[in-house]
Order: structure tokens, then C-alpha cells, then sequence
């Protein structure tokens, strides 16, 4: 259940429910009918069940499967609770599980205050009902303990629904978090490549303003000056922003594990091969980045595999999670910038379902030559169309 999204979770449970509580209902309709009784109890038996089975189901699913408003099915808890005495006092002990069906749709439908003081209730009527019914103690005892375990199961089922919201929402504040962490990062570079630039780049071009009617020569340097720091900057910016200045590969892989992990999805990672050019490293983990970026924010994955290995002079960057969604196939903008990353450097990327429900996104590339740019990229699909000839 782990790996599906709340509201299957939840629909799940409700239905796993309503079939405990048919369970019940057909095991106490065969033992009532062995007694071959008349047909009027038989017709009252009927209404009876129908009564109990519309209440109980329409309690269960509204609450469990739609999240529905607790306290919201008093009344119907109350006609289960009725219909459930009247049988079992009317027609035998074989009816002796729908009181305790009736404490089960108190415990997942009533607030908590309320579910333990009508489930308490319940059984006591369980207890007293025996009694008048001449049920031996001991059988009795059975009963009301069987009833107990029934109830506290339900009760617990009950709540696998909001515990599945809550991992489901945790885990989408994760992924938004690791978006901010990283746009964060972004504006400390960013910061850290201009700010200091830019500011000594105005500092001299004031002195130069000053200095410009006095010293023309002096006026003339700091001009200089300040063209050689705006080149730098403009060079630092741009190897930001291709990449050049992330972490290693390796500390990249480290850091999606940690995130994985803190979101419930098992982490497997392959080591950096040797000798891969920074270059390289740099796009792979911008490969790695946005795959399990996908992983947290489009999949309902319980488990992450990410592979690096060298294949014929290739570096292979594979991040296969094990549970897609239908929207995962569509490309994004993500996966957009990394096929330009990737072409700029000779390298090719895939990304589509694995065949076996899973998401896998695949991208290679060239150990050697990794500074195509563009003028490269635009002359090899020149070349590529000249190869298949006119249309």
C-alpha cells in the first residue's frame, strides 16, 4: 500500500472492511438458517440485514474511503446498533457478530471521545444480551473478546487512510523543500560570482569619474581594471550556469540518498567510475538531480536504483524508480534542459516507462570531446539529416 496514492489507501481499506463485515454477516445468516426457521423470522431477518448492511457500508465508505466528517453518521450508527440488538435478542445467538459490526462503525465513524464510550456501551449490551439469551459465561467471555480484538483491528485500519495523507504530504513538502534548498544554492553562487564583482567593478569606475579631468592616465588604468573584473564575472557567470561550479558526482549521489531516505524510498547507487571528465560529472549530476527530483514529485516510488557505469567509452547515468504514474511519461521542462545539456556535449537521453510499472530515465554520453556547444550540435543534425537524404 505503500507505494499508492491515499485515496487508492483508502479505498482499499474501506472495502477490506465491508468484506470483513459481509464475512461476518454470511457466517451468522448460515448458522441462524440451520435452525430452519419460519418464514416470517426469515423475512424479518432480510429487512433487517438490509437495514444493517446500507448503514453500515454507507458509514464506512463515506468516512474511510471519501474522508468524510467524523460524528457526521450518528444516526446510522444508531440504526446499526438497533438493528444489531434486535436480531441477536429476537432471532438467537447466531447474530451475536452484528453488535460487534455496529462497534466497528462507531470506532471509524465518531470522534475519539465518542467511539470509546459507544464501542464500551456496545459490548456491554454484547455482555447482557447473553446473559438474557442463557448463554453460558464462558461463551460469553468468547464472545465479547473476539469482538474486543474485531474492533481494535477495524479501529486500526481505520487510520492507515490519514496516516497514508500524511507520508503522501510529507513527502511532497520534501520535494518542494529540495527545490527551494536548491534555488537557495542557485542565489548563494549567483551572489557569491557577482555580487563582489560588480561592486569593485563601480567602485573604480567612481574612482575613474573622479580621476577622469585630473589624471587621465590613472582614470585610463581603472577603466582597464574594471573591464578585466566585468570579464571575469561574466566568466564565472557563465560556468555557473553550465554547471561548472556544482559538487562532485559523488557528493551529488550522497545528497539524493539522504533525500530518498527521508522520504520513505530506498536509495541504491552505483560508485563514480574513475577518470570521468568534470565536464561530464557535472551533466550526469544534473542528470541524477532531476530524475529523483521526478521520483519525489511525479511517482509513487518505494524504491530508487540509480546506475553509473562506463560502456564503450560512454558514461551511462540510469534513475529507475519502481512505481510510475500515467503523467510521468510526458516530458517537462526538466527533461527538456537535460536533453540540451546532454546534446552539448554528445550525449543522448530517454525517458519513459520500463515495462514492468516502473519510470526509467537513461542518458549517455561521450568520456572524450565533451565541449561540443552548439555550432557542433547545429553541424552534427546537419549531418545527420544529409545521411537520411531528402524527405
Amino acid at each position: 500500500m505503500g507505494a499508492r496514492t491515499p485515496a487508492a489507501v483508502a479505498r482499499i481499506v474501506a472495502w477490506l472492511i465491508l468484506l470483513t463485515a459481509a464475512v461476518f454477516l454470511a457466517e451468522g445468516l448460515v448458522l441462524w438458517l440451520r435452525h430452519r426457521p419460519s418464514l416470517g423470522l426469515v423475512c424479518l431477518a432480510a429487512v433487517g440485514l438490509l437495514a444493517f448492511a446500507v448503514t453500515f457500508s454507507r458509514t464506512v465508505y463515506d468516512v474511510v474511503a471519501r474522508s468524510g466528517a467524523r460524528d457526521r453518521h450518528v444516526p446510522d450508527v444508531a440504526i446499526c446498533t438497533s438493528v444489531a440488538f434486535a436480531l441477536l435478542l429476537l432471532l438467537g445467538g447466531a447474530w451475536g457478530a452484528l453488535p460487534s459490526l455496529a462497534a466497528c462503525a462507531a470506532v471509524v465513524s465518531l470522534s475519539a471521545r465518542r467511539s470509546v464510550w459507544a464501542a464500551t456501551g456496545i459490548l456491554l449490551g454484547m455482555v447482557l444480551s447473553g446473559l438474557l439469551l442463557g448463554m453460558p459465561t464462558d461463551l460469553v467471555v468468547d464472545v465479547v473478546v473476539r469482538s474486543v480484538v474485531t474492533v481494535v483491528v477495524v479501529g486500526a485500519l481505520g487510520l492507515l487512510p490519514s496516516f497514508a495523507r500524511e507520508i503522501h504530504d510529507n513527502r511532497a513538502e520534501l520535494a518542494r523543500l529540495a527545490v527551494v534548498e536548491e534555488r537557495l544554492r542557485f542565489a548563494r553562487d549567483l551572489h557569491d560570482v557577482l555580487g563582489h564583482g560588480l561592486s569593485v567593478v563601480g567602485m573604480k569606475m567612481e574612482v575613474a569619474l573622479l580621476l577622469l579631468r585630473n589624471d587621465p592616465d590613472r582614470a585610463r588604468t581603472e577603466i582597464e581594471q574594471a573591464l578585466a573584473v566585468s570579464r571575469g564575472s561574466v566568466s564565472d557567470l557563465r560556468s555557473l550556469v553550465r554547471g561548472y561550479r556544482q559538487p562532485s558526482l559523488e557528493s551529488e549521489l550522497e545528497g539524493v540518498r539522504s533525500v530518498l531516505r527521508s522520504a520513505g524510498i530506498a536509495c541504491r547507487t552505483d560508485q563514480v567510475p574513475p577518470d570521468v571528465p568534470q565536464p561530464l560529472q557535472d551533466a550526469a549530476g544534473w542528470v541524477v538531480r532531476e530524475g529523483v527530483t521526478n521520483v519525489l514529485r511525479h511517482s509513487a516510488a518505494t524504491e530508487c536504483r540509480i546506475k553509473l557505469r562506463v560502456d564503450d567509452g560512454r558514461l551511462l547515468v540510469e534513475v529507475a524508480n519502481d512505481e510510475a504514474r500515467p503523467n510521468d511519461a510526458s516530458d517537462g521542462n526538466g527533461l527538456r534542459g537535460l536533453r540540451e545539456r546532454l546534446t552539448d556535449i554528445g550525449g543522448e537521453l530517454t525517458a519513459g516507462p520500463d515495462g514492468s510499472g516502473g519510470f526509467r530515465l537513461l542518458a549517455h554520453a561521450p568520456l572524450q570531446h565533451t565541449a561540443f556547444g552548439p555550432a557542433a550540435r547545429d553541424r552534427t543534425a546537419h549531418e545527420r539529416t544529409a545521411q537520411r537524404g531528402p524527405a
